[in-house]
């Protein structure tokens, strides 16, 4: 009952100040979906399902409801705006509720179940891989100096592609790291090891050299595993809005200037932003990719292409297509309407510009199927902990929010960080099972 009365609540606050009856129309299967699928949930405590639907509430319902007025989309970060036709905003809508209509059938709470075995890699393993991890992750990002200034002075080129890998297992060893203290709060070097890991975590990733939604992704697993991954539901809709509203304002400015950007905060509207979230942007170029595919053929797999082989690089490949993402925001950027080309872009916009609706429909499924796989899964289970889950939860809205081309290597390389650390936990506690059953003998 939380979860409906949360998102109800923020709706009808919200809805004496739609434009009209258009936008008010055009939002509501979104938000019928939305409910649908919270009304699924019953645990109280927070689920992946949580972090999805709620995440959609924002990005297509709540935000269109926001932004909309009239012909035009675009709220406090948009410098102009587009006139669109009524048919361009039920298209944009119609393809991020096929899409996601397919994500009804997938149960997205963890069912509590026995598993076979539920080790931890040694503590001194994981400190080791941490130290490595941040060791190569600086050296990756072109040193200390480059790492710690701001994102707007950070040269992108300097980077190595594979800092993501480093940055990736430097999360979910810390992560593990803060299991261990949990399992055991009584040792010191848990206590110790935690407290290194959480000072090298924050110099790698910080609230003045980093995106907002990559430090939730970093820092959500190692939060998530300090409090044992169990958090009410009210506690996660009231921090998320704070959030929405407060702190990711607060992080849209520092991110980007460093410490010269806690001076502007002041000039931050927070009242102002409950009833226009900044920079949420996702069904403005859902829009405007509509009015793309206008003038545009189908690209045919392009855009699918870019995003599964995202770790390809483009000095091996220079024809590699690009994400739809920098196609649109490319455009919206020339035509002055925003001031930076790097937007939000949504995955069944890609589907859409590759395939059309049968596109949308059928890469829906297929994620959904994947995502449904991700919640089941036992692997990544730590002394009882569902590491898998933590990092689902924590990387959720930027790949919901997208583009997804852009933001999957973390995701994935967190993945493969949690994978090959849970067969090193197998391995430890299969070793650990037999020295107790010889010693018996």
């Amino acid at each position: 009952m939380i979860r409906l009365c949360a998102v109800l609540l923020l709706y009808l606050l919200n809805l004496p100040f739609a434009d009209g009856l258009f936008v008010v129309l055009l939002t509501l299967p979104m938000l019928l979906l939305v409910l649908a699928g919270m009304v699924r949930m019953g645990s109280p405590a927070v689920q992946i399902g949580d972090v999805f639907w709620f995440c959609l509430f924002v990005f297509f319902v709540l935000s269109p409801l926001q932004r909309m007025h009239g012909a035009m989309i675009g709220g406090t970060t948009a410098i102009t705006f587009y006139a669109y036709e009524p048919y361009e905003y039920v298209e944009a809508m119609l393809i991020v509720f096929l899409f996601c209509l397919p994500f009804l059938a997938v149960r997205m709470e963890r069912e509590i179940r026995p598993v076979a075995w539920a080790g931890l890699p040694s503590l001194t393993a994981l400190v080791f891989f941490n130290v490595a991890a941040f060791s190569l992750f600086v050296m990756s990002e072109g040193g200390f100096e480059r790492l710690l200034s701001s994102r707007l002075e950070q040269d992108p080129a300097e980077a190595f592609i594979a800092s993501m890998l480093f940055l990736g297992v430097q999360s979910i060893t810390a992560c593990l790291i803060s299991i261990h203290l949990r399992t055991f709060p009584s040792r010191l070097a848990p206590l110790g090891a935690f407290v290194l890991v959480l000072c090298l975590l924050a110099i790698s990733r910080n609230p003045f050299n980093a995106p907002r939604f990559m430090l939730l992704a970093v820092w959500g697993p190692v939060l998530l595993a300090l409090v044992g991954g169990r958090i009410a539901a009210w506690k996660f809709y009231a921090t998320a809005v704070i959030a929405l509203t407060v702190l990711f304002p607060v992080l849209s400015v520092t991110t980007r200037l460093g410490l010269e950007g806690v001076a502007g905060i002041s000039e931050i509207s927070f009242a102002g932003n409950f009833f226009d979230v900044p920079a949420v942007d996702v069904f403005d170029t859902a829009v405007h990719a509509v009015r793309y595919m206008q003038v545009h053929e189908h690209m045919w797999g392009a855009k699918s292409v870019a995003v599964l082989l995202f770790f390809v690089p483009r000095v091996f490949w220079p024809e590699k297509p690009i994400v739809g993402g920098l196609d649109i925001g490319n455009e919206l950027f020339a035509a002055g309407m925003y001031g930076t080309p790097n937007l939000s872009f949504f995955l069944g916009c890609d589907l859409f510009m590759d395939f059309g609706f049968v596109g949308v429909v059928l890469g829906g499924t297929f994620v959904a199927a994947l995502l449904q796989k991700g919640v089941k899964t036992d692997v990544g289970l730590f002394a009882g902990q569902p590491v898998t889950q933590f990092v689902i939860a924590s990387s959720l809205p930027i790949l919901l929010r997208g583009p997804v081309g852009a933001v999957l290597p973390l995701f994935c390389c967190q993945m493969f960080a949690v994978v090959a650390l849970s067969f090193l936990a197998r391995s430890h506690y299969s070793l650990s099972t037999d020295a107790r059953e010889a010693h018996a003998l």
